[in-house]
């Protein structure tokens, strides 16, 4: 997993810069804009969808991957036919704090009339916090959570 210096001092340090939001001018520094560990995923999901499509977009297919790469995410593709000569991607991000661990996730697909094009641009954002008070979209008992139980002391005479 890439950690990004500039992504650790933006879930640590910069919680709650609204104001600071709109100036965002890449896809990295999308990632250190937000609070991802603390504010509502649902407005977090509905910013990050927004900022990614208005980067990548723009770009075509070949430059969105570029970008989503440089950004540290890793991509998959599908399969091409007749019908979408291009494979689908599905571009992951993940980032681990002492308290939650959160997921970003963009899939595009090609314009079929339009090679280069980008025809789909889906997004989604996880988090999985200790407890599940955090995390979104909705709880989820994981290992993570196991932090919570005090741990097994021996037993003293």
């Amino acid at each position: 997993m890439k950690i990004g210096l500039a992504v650790l001092a933006g879930l640590l340090i910069l919680p709650g810069c609204a104001h600071e939001r709109d100036k965002a001018r890449t896809l990295d520094e999308v990632h250190v804009i937000y609070n991802w560990q603390d504010e509502p995923g649902t407005e977090l999901a509905r910013a990050y969808a927004g900022d990614v499509r208005r980067f990548l977009v723009p770009l075509g297919r070949e430059g969105a991957l570029a970008a989503l790469r440089s950004a540290g995410y890793e991509c998959i593709f599908g399969e091409a036919h007749e019908a979408y000569l291009e494979p689908a991607a599905q571009c992951t991000y993940s980032f681990a704090s002492r308290a939650c661990q959160m997921d970003w996730e963009v899939f595009l697909t090609s314009e079929p009339a339009m090679p280069g094009g980008i025809e789909t641009l889906d997004t989604a954002f996880q988090r999985d916090c200790v407890g599940t008070g955090r995390d979104w979209p909705e709880p989820v008992l994981s290992a993570i959570d196991s932090q919570l139980a005090p741990p097994d002391l021996p037993s003293r005479p």
